[in-house]
């Protein structure tokens, strides 16, 4: 069950952090994966592609090199991202706008664009990368929270067109999770403030977005498309804390 036996897979961004659970877990899953990345991926049996996303050449370039030995691509996980968080819309630039939509948002739809050719007629897998802040609105997310708010509509806009194709497109929405980016950060406030305001109390671990994502890729999933998940402890589900005095029941 949930078997990725000889399925080409292209993760990009994979080289660390949610990225890089993915590309361990399709391995383990029986996949050959490929990882694109600005870096090379340090995970014994990936096969390290290097490029940057927001060009759309490189996008078509490394796509079509995966495919070279098999002639097609089953799975493509947009992943890559940056996370410009804490700028509030009066400090937002322009050049913090522009590069945030060319990698989260560019990325993406060159992904989409292009994956599709190097996709077998049987049909493939799309899976992007979005976030809780892409579904509920946040202070401070002028740049990050847009950026993944539009991967969410075009998520729905690629499933529609992508159907006939039998090509699905789905998309995770990760939570806060406890990669370096978060970890590394001494006393990182963000820690323990998402975790109160999480229902299940605390932070996710890479593995576990890595999980839906592998469900997603695999053929159990055939019929689901045009589906945002989110893995975030069900923080999207509502607020988990609700601190105000009960009514007078005398009233």
């Amino acid at each position: 069950m949930f078997g990725l036996d000889n399925k080409v897979a292209v993760v990009t961004g994979g080289a660390s952090g949610i990225g890089e659970a993915i590309v361990q877990r399709f391995l383990k899953a029986g996949a050959i994966v490929y990882s694109i990345d600005l870096v090379n991926a340090s995970i014994e049996g990936a096969i390290s592609l290097l490029g940057d996303v927001s060009k759309e050449a490189d996008i078509e370039r490394l796509l079509a090199q995966a495919a070279a030995a098999t002639g097609y691509i089953d799975i493509l996980v947009n992943n890559a991202g940056i996370q410009p968080l804490g700028i509030p819309f009066s400090d937002l630039t322009e050049t913090t706008l522009r590069r945030t939509f060319e990698v989260n948002v560019h990325g993406v739809a060159f992904g989409v664009k292009h994956g599709p050719t190097f996709m077998p007629e049987r049909g493939g897998r799309i899976i992007n990368t979005t976030s809780f802040v892409g579904i509920i609105g946040i202070p401070l997310g002028s740049a990050y929270a847009v950026s993944k708010a539009a991967v969410v509509q075009m998520t729905k806009c690629a499933a529609i067109e992508l159907a006939a194709k039998r090509i699905t497109v789905n998309a995770i929405a990760p939570g806060t999770v406890l990669t370096p980016a978060v970890t590394n950060i001494p006393n990182n406030p963000e820690i323990p403030f998402v975790s109160s305001r999480t229902p299940l109390g605390r932070l996710a671990k890479s593995a576990e977005i890595a999980s839906a994502f592998h469900f997603l890729a695999s053929d159990e999933a055939a019929y689901i498309t045009g589906a945002i998940l989110p893995v975030d402890g069900g923080i999207t589900a509502g607020w988990e804390r609700y601190d105000l005095p009960p009514p007078d029941p005398h009233m």
